[in-house]
């Protein structure tokens, strides 16, 4: 078996057996790339590689890591993000990984000057943190997984029928030219509070808007108080096109929220989800937009900003975000229909470097995961 790092022309493959490979879940997904399987890495850094492990041209096995600056205690540091790892069945590729693991961790830290590595686990997936997370044999020179935050991913399908707006006279609107600056300068502000932030100046911030494909400063929306001050902000982004979810199948606890959605759609509560494949006999993926850049000074204003979006969307779109465990204001509202998935980040080390101060228990600053990028 080979490793090598993957070129552009590996992408029509890279996308096929990614594709073969599913999420688990109250929802079992398949992720598409569609056309591109790289351009999902390419608005969250300009720096990222993906080695492959094959055999025979045929590929048995890839995993992706993404180079970004990003705040620690408030000062930029350079790390790398463990994305899409996936080894096929094949035990030769297993026991193949396994001994480069720890090597191609190293290579990365080398070549590109990070000083940690990140990943991200869905807690739903038991397979995965058994595989990973639990403790090592001391022989076998695997990094070590220490726990960074616990953040929810979660979804807004509708709101209960006695359900009203928090802030109803709160002035919720697009941006517009003369919002450009303003709401640049709340999002530096706001992003500086949070480590693992990819903003801190009007470069970083820029340079972040630039990079995200189908995004722009036109398309967010902001919450004015009286005095036209920025008290809130986000912006509604679809990955259709760049990255899909299709759902395969739903277990039971998911079927029956999904009916319920149903039932809900015939009263304008709720909007509904989309059929699985064993329903419809072909790939639909599932319809909803990403808040990203989302910040609000307290719930009743974030819940403003949902509701007002909300209305804009499709009859069958809903709302994704992320919340941290430690940042309440971004809590499921409880006049809404919602839904979430338990997912943690975690730090990788080495088993002979000593865990930093970041990761001790008692730090508790709220981090930037942008949901698109969980």
């Amino acid at each position: 078996m080979e490793l090598r790092i993957a070129e552009p022309l590996h992408s029509r493959q890279l996308v096929e057996f990614y594709k073969s490979f599913t999420q688990q879940g109250p929802v079992e997904l398949k992720i598409d790339r569609c056309q591109d399987f790289f351009s999902a890495y390419d608005i969250q850094s300009g720096d990222h590689l993906t080695y492959i492990l094959t055999e025979k041209s045929k590929i048995e096995g890839t995993a992706s890591f993404i180079i970004r600056e990003t705040l620690i205690n408030r000062v930029p540091t350079n790390i790398a993000f463990g994305r899409d790892l996936r080894i096929s069945s094949n035990r030769n590729a297993i026991l193949n990984w396994a001994n480069h693991f720890q090597p191609v961790t190293d290579e990365v830290t080398k070549a590109y000057d990070t000083q940690f590595l990140f990943t991200v686990l869905s807690m739903s997936d038991v397979q995965a943190l058994n595989t990973f997370v639990r403790p090592r044999n001391p022989k076998r020179r695997l990094p070590r997984y220490f726990l960074y935050r616990r953040f929810n991913l979660v979804s807004l399908h509708g709101r209960f029928p006695w359900a009203s707006i928090p802030l109803p006279h709160l002035t919720v609107r697009k941006v517009t030219l003369a919002d450009h600056d303003a709401l640049q300068y709340y999002i530096i502000q706001k992003s500086f509070t949070r480590d693992l932030s990819t903003v801190w100046d009007s470069q970083s911030f820029t340079s972040k808007l630039e990079r995200w494909k189908g995004l722009s400063l036109n398309d967010f929306w902001i919450a004015l108080d009286k005095n036209n001050n920025i008290v809130g902000c986000t912006a509604p982004w679809s990955s259709r096109g760049i990255q899909e979810y299709i759902p395969l199948s739903y277990n039971l606890k998911a079927h029956n929220f999904r009916q319920f959605l149903k039932f809900g759609k015939i009263f304008g509560w709720t909007h509904s989800m989309t059929k699985p494949i064993t329903r419809l006999n072909v790939e639909a993926p599932l319809e909803f937009k990403y808040l990203n850049f989302m910040f609000a000074e307290n719930g009743d204003i974030f819940e403003t900003l949902a509701w007002k979006i909300f209305d804009s969307l499709g009859k069958n779109e809903f709302l994704v975000y992320t919340q941290m465990r430690s940042d309440h204001i971004y809590r499921r509202p409880f006049n809404w229909v919602t839904a979430k998935m338990p997912y943690s980040i975690y730090c990788l080390l080495p088993p002979d470097k000593d865990p930093p101060a970041f990761l001790s228990p008692y730090n508790e600053i709220p981090c930037e995961m942008e949901p698109f990028f969980a």
